[in-house]
C-alpha cells in the first residue's frame, strides 16, 4: 500500500502560530471562525489571518495529524458564529451580515476556476518535457531519457487526479478545449519570475524544469554517505465596516501575490476546498464542524462516482492514482502531487520506491537536479552541506556516481516553434498539423474518460506512441540554417 505524505512538524502549541512564509510572523491572527464569518475585519488581517490559517490547516491535515486537526478546529470554532462582536458599535443588522458572505457564496465557480488553473498547471509541464524527451536522439542519454519519461508519466496522472476532485465536487473539468491550452512561453499562473517554453535537451531545458518543481522547503534531509534507497484570534479593532474579501479575485489575487511553487499552490486550493466544506457542513447542520469526521463526507462532495478514474483503469506506469468521493481522497490526491514533486518526510525521496530506473525514486525536483548536475544523489558525501540535525539546502548538488550526459546528443529545434513557422513549407506543415491533431486525440481521450467512459483511457497508449514518432520526424527537419523544426502543441486548426 502506498506510503502516506509525512512531514515532521512542529508540537501543535507552536504550529498554530506559523506563518505561510518564512519571513511572515503572525504574532496574533484572528481566529479561522472570524476569517471565515466576520465581515467586519480589515483586508490585512484577512491576508494574515488566511495565510495563517491555510498553513495551519493545511500542515495538520495532509500530514495525518487528524487528532490534532481536531483539537485545532475545537479550538477556533468553540463559540457561536453570533457571539462575535468585534466592538460595542455592532448593530444587529450587521451581526447579521456577519453570517452571510462566504456562506451565501456559489462555491462552484470559485473551485471550478481554481481547480481548472491546477489542470493548467500540469498540463503546461507536460508538453516542455516530452519535447525535451523526444528531441534526444536514439540510443543516446538513456538514463536522463528515462528520467524525463517517468515525470512526464505522473504529470499526466496529476492531471487526472486533478479531474477526479472536480469530478467529486460536482464540477466537469476540462482538458480539451481551446482555452485549457498553454501558450508558450509562459510563466505558471503563480508568483514566478521564470519563463517555461518548448525546448530541445540543454542544461538550460533542465535548469527550467528545476525551478517548475522547486520545493517549499529550504531544507531536506541529507542521503547518507552509505544510503540504501529506502522504500519510504483576536478581531480587529480598527474602525468597523462590512467586507467579504471571499470573492475569487481576491482568492485568486491572495495567490498570485503569495504562492510561488506548485506544493505551495496545492497547499492553498486545500485550504479553500476545507474552507467550504466547513461552511456547506454550517449551512447543513446549523453549527461548525467539531472533527475531521464530521468534516469527511457529504457536503460539496455530490460528484458522480461513476466519472472517478480509478487506479486499475489508468495505464500510466508511475505512481498510484487515486479516486475521490470525499475530503480524506483529496487529501490523498494532493498527497501524492506534493510527495512526487518535491518529497516526503522532508526527504529527496518520493513516496514509493522506484519501479523504473536509478533515480526515478526521487521527487521530480531532485531527479532532474541529478541530469543538470550529471550525478546521483545516491552513495555521494553531504557532510560538507549539512547542519547539526542532518539537513542539507535543496540547493545542494547530487555528489553521487556520475550519470553521463551528453548535451550535444539532441536535436537544435528552434525553441517555441508555431506552425506560422511552417507555412512556405508544405511539408512540415502537414507533420506539424498531424502532431497537433494527434495530441488533441490524447486529450480527447483523456475528457471522454473523465465525462464517465473510463474505457476511452485506453487509446492514450497509442497515441502517445504516435506523439514521439511524430515528433522525432519534426525535429530532424531543418527550419533554417541553425535550427531545426519541432512539436508545436498549439490546438488545431482546420
Amino acid at each position: 500500500m502506498r506510503q502516506k505524505l509525512i512531514r515532521k512538524i512542529e508540537p501543535q502549541d507552536t504550529l498554530l502560530k506559523s506563518s505561510f512564509a518564512k519571513n511572515t510572523i503572525v504574532a496574533e491572527a484572528i481566529s479561522l471562525q472570524s476569517l471565515l464569518f466576520d465581515s467586519t475585519i480589515s483586508k490585512e488581517d484577512w491576508i494574515e489571518g488566511l495565510k495563517h490559517h491555510s498553513k495551519t490547516l493545511t500542515s495538520l491535515l495532509l500530514n495525518n495529524q487528524i487528532e490534532e486537526f481536531n483539537q485545532y478546529l475545537q479550538s477556533q470554532f468553540g463559540g457561536e458564529i453570533s457571539e462575535l462582536k468585534p466592538t460595542a458599535k455592532l448593530s444587529k443588522t450587521k451581526a447579521s451580515a456577519v453570517k452571510q458572505g462566504l456562506v451565501e457564496m456559489d462555491y462552484r465557480p470559485i473551485l471550478q476556476d481554481l481547480l481548472q488553473t491546477a489542470i493548467l498547471i500540469e498540463h503546461s509541464t507536460i508538453p516542455p518535457y516530452l519535447t525535451a524527451l523526444y528531441s534526444i536522439k536514439d540510443g543516446t542519454n538513456i538514463l536522463a531519457s528515462q528520467i524525463i519519461r517517468s515525470v512526464a508519466v505522473e504529470e499526466m496522472l496529476h492531471m487526472i487526479m486533478v479531474c477526479n476532485v472536480m469530478n467529486a465536487v460536482s464540477i466537469q473539468p476540462s482538458v480539451n478545449r481551446p482555452q485549457n491550452y498553454p501558450t508558450y512561453p509562459m510563466k505558471l499562473p503563480m508568483n514566478v519570475d521564470f519563463f517555461v517554453g518548448l525546448e530541445t535537451f540543454s542544461s538550460n531545458s533542465i535548469a527550467t524544469f528545476i525551478a517548475i518543481e522547486s520545493p517549499s522547503n529550504p531544507l531536506v534531509k541529507a542521503p547518507k554517505y552509505d544510503h540504501q534507497v529506502e522504500t519510504s484570534a483576536l478581531l480587529s479593532k480598527s474602525a468597523v465596516q462590512e467586507n467579504n474579501f471571499w470573492t475569487l479575485e481576491n482568492m485568486k489575487d491572495f495567490m498570485m501575490k503569495n504562492v510561488q511553487t506548485i506544493g505551495e499552490y496545492y497547499d492553498v486550493l486545500f485550504f479553500y476546498i476545507v474552507v467550504f466544506q466547513i461552511i456547506a457542513y454550517y449551512k447543513a447542520n446549523g453549527k461548525l464542524p467539531q472533527t475531521f469526521e464530521e468534516l469527511n463526507t457529504g457536503g460539496i462532495f455530490t460528484g458522480d462516482l461513476a466519472k472517478q478514474i480509478r487506479p486499475e483503469q489508468y495505464y500510466g506506469s508511475g505512481g498510484k492514482l487515486h479516486f475521490v468521493e470525499d475530503l480524506s481522497g483529496v487529501i490523498a490526491v494532493f498527497q501524492e502531487i506534493k510527495g512526487q514533486g518535491e518529497g516526503a518526510d522532508d526527504s529527496i525521496f518520493d513516496v514509493d520506491p522506484s519501479q523504473f530506473e536509478e533515480g526515478a525514486e526521487l521527487a521530480h525536483y531532485f531527479r532532474f537536479k541529478e541530469v543538470f548536475h550529471e550525478h546521483f544523489y545516491v552513495g555521494g558525501n553531504y557532510e560538507p552541506f549539512m547542519d547539526e540535525n542532518g539537513m542539507m539546502p535543496v540547493t545542494t548538488p547530487p555528489t553521487g556516481k556520475p550519470l553521463p550526459v551528453d548535451w550535444n546528443a539532441a536535436y537544435p529545434m528552434k525553441p517555441n516553434p508555431k506552425m506560422a513557422d511552417y507555412q512556405s513549407n508544405p511539408q512540415l506543415y502537414a507533420q506539424g498539423k498531424a502532431f497537433n491533431q494527434t495530441y488533441k486525440n490524447l486529450l480527447d481521450a483523456i475528457q471522454a474518460a473523465v465525462e464517465g467512459n473510463a474505457k476511452e483511457l485506453e487509446k492514450s497508449i497509442m497515441y502517445m506512441y504516435a506523439l514521439k514518432e511524430q515528433a522525432i520526424g519534426l525535429m530532424s527537419q531543418p527550419l533554417n540554417s541553425s535550427q531545426n523544426a519541432g512539436p508545436t502543441f498549439e490546438y488545431p486548426t482546420t
